[in-house]
């Protein structure tokens, strides 16, 4: 019985931390390093009841398994406030995605065919499962996405300890879930896109460095995939399924050649097969093909690797810091032992590495990124699979006689065991630094002055519509696509994502035609988020941003139409047409 109490108290344990952040009033846990130490302390009080349960785990075991269990459940817990029935957009883009997600089931949601999104195409497809529902509302769409984001990181966690075989180690289960944990808050470092992980989910579960016709088959499909996700994802499942023959082959008894013919059509089987499934999807989905390629021709912000208003923490010292104690970690236990492998599978390796890190730091300072270390997704998802594959002994080594400890002098044993204890500390710290510093106490949002707004929006809407005029909803148009405005037909131009996309890459036919119809006042209304015509700069945060913003859609909505109904809690603005133009 009391071995009973003692579990029921560890799991009610899990509770207390994510009742305390998202609930405490006036957000006493806002701050950082005090959240932090009152995390400590009750993973501390946490460990304490685990060894009381399992006393012979150790209470190392204990607070490993608790801190990692109790991250990964905050995790859970700070997606509580996606899902809502709130109907106007929880943040600057959140409900923008559910209406490109709509586009794919156009006919049905609009009663018109509209070509589906430019940007992010994979992603939209998984979001609009729930719409194949007839009517279902906002709030399914919200917990579905919810739903990706949680089971895709859980499933890639899992498929990796799959592959590490961990039920060979000492205490398996604790082992196994442990690293689950950590893997699962790895991930989310990034974040890595639910859509991504597809691809990695793909390749861990059907590779097989043995079955060459098997493996080729998934790295194509998982590329078909990549070939409508993004750019720098191109190559990835070849990638992948290269580090996992490189890890788990072994060189000997072949020749060179022999042994690098079978990851080198993965490589460049898949790359092809997604180059060309992207140029596949722009011929079928109807957009003109000056929308696609917004990527090359956007500004490069490099000083956004360093510290900036944008990313206090800058893109390089915050990928730095991520990676050094894996790296360290990958470098200590292959110490004295880098002869046991070929020189061409470590390099492989470094050289994937290498190339995933220098694409997503590219990718970073596009204007428009660098604000986390999403853009670094792959190089993230590889650099946790050879980390752990070395950590857990899963690099095989060439030579037949396999050494199962690092080459160390007996002299250097307990600096060692030192530096790699320090070394693992940091490489499970951070994923909990990342998910502790997120998230804060649940909104409280004023339902009752949300439908008074939803309401006035409705009636501006359907009298313009009356009179025979277009309106284009700029934001909020996912009102559309849950029919909380009923009755008015959908502009498909100039939505706030899309439309962002196309100023800051300064895309001329699209712009042009956006000054065009603004210029010509061909709506009778715009609903948009409030337009400012105020510049920032590299000093504010996204102010290149801002600045194209302004420049391009700011300024000639402003010359053309006038702001007469502001909406607070819908956070919009109704735009009418001037009835004197500036000049």
């Amino acid at each position: 019985m009391a071995r009973k109490l003692l579990l029921l108290a560890y799991i009610l344990s899990y509770l207390i931390f994510p009742a305390l952040v998202l609930e405490l009033p006036g957000g006493q846990l806002a701050n950082i390093p005090l959240r932090l130490a009152v995390f400590c302390i009750l993973a501390l009080g946490g460990a304490v009841l685990f060894t009381r349960a399992w006393p012979k785990l150790g209470l190392g075991t204990g607070l490993v398994f608790t801190a990692l269990g109790y991250g990964t459940i905050y995790k859970l817990a700070s997606f509580i406030p996606d899902i809502s029935t709130y109907p106007f957009s929880l943040a600057w883009s959140e409900a923008s995605r559910y209406y490109y997600a709509s586009l794919w089931l156009s006919k049905q949601a609009y009663g018109f065919f509209i070509p589906p999104s430019v940007l992010h195409p994979s992603r939209y497809l998984l979001q609009s499962i729930p719409l194949l529902i007839p009517n279902s509302p906002l709030w399914l769409s919200r917990s579905w996405q919810v739903v990706l984001w949680l089971i895709t990181s859980a499933l890639t966690s899992w498929l990796l300890v799959r592959r590490l075989s961990l039920a060979s180690h000492k205490r398996p289960l604790v082992i196994s879930l442990s690293f689950s944990f950590w893997a699962f808050l790895f991930l989310f470092q990034g974040p890595v896109y639910y859509h991504l992980l597809v691809m990695v989910i793909a390749v861990l579960w059907g590779f097989n460095r043995t079955r060459f016709w098997r493996s080729l088959v998934i790295v194509l499909f998982a590329s078909l995939w990549a070939g409508i996700s993004r750019v720098n994802w191109l190559p990835m499942p070849g990638f992948l399924a290269a580090t996992l023959y490189l890890m788990e082959e072994k060189i000997e008894g072949k020749t060179l050649w022999r042994y690098l013919v079978p990851p080198g059509l993965w490589v460049l089987a898949g790359t092809g097969a997604a180059y060309a499934s992207q140029l596949a999807y722009q011929l079928w989905s109807g957009n003109p093909s000056a929308w696609f390629g917004s990527s090359f021709t956007s500004d490069l912000l490099w000083y956004r690797l360093l510290p900036n208003p944008t990313f206090p923490m800058g893109i390089l010292p915050s990928a730095v810091l991520v990676s050094l104690p894996l790296a360290f970690l990958i470098l200590l236990r292959l110490s004295g032992r880098l002869r046991a492998y070929h020189p061409i599978r470590w390099l492989g390796l470094a050289a994937i590495l290498v190339v995933l890190f220098a694409g997503g730091v590219v990718v970073s300072v596009k204007i428009g990124g660098g604000s986390n270390l999403h853009n670094l997704d792959g190089y993230l998802v590889m650099l946790m699979v050879v980390g752990s594959y070395v950590y857990f002994g899963r690099f095989q080594p060439d030579h037949s006689t396999q050494v199962s400890e690092p080459g160390v002098p007996p002299a250097s044993k307990s600096l060692y065991s030192f530096a790699e204890s320090l070394l693992l500390t940091a490489a499970l710290a951070l994923p909990l630094y990342f998910t502790l510093s997120a998230g804060n106490a649940l909104p409280h949002r004023d339902a009752l002055a949300a439908q008074a707004d939803l309401k006035v929006i409705n009636a501006a809407a359907q009298q313009v519509t009356r009179q025979g005029g277009a309106v284009l909803f700029i934001s909020q148009r996912q009102l559309l696509t849950f029919n909380q405005i009923p009755d008015v037909p959908l502009v498909p131009d100039y939505e706030l994502v899309f439309l962002m996309e196309m100023a800051m890459s300064d895309n001329p036919a699209y712009m042009d035609a956006f000054r065009a119809d603004i210029s010509s006042q061909r709506f009778a209304l715009i609903v948009s988020e409030p337009l400012v015509i105020q510049y920032q700069g590299r000093n504010h945060a996204f102010g290149e941003e801002n600045d194209a913003w302004v420049e391009r859609v700011s300024t000639p909505v402003l010359c053309y139409y006038e702001p007469r109904t502001k909406l607070e809690a819908a956070g919009v603005v109704l735009y009418f047409p001037r009835p004197t133009p500036c000049q």
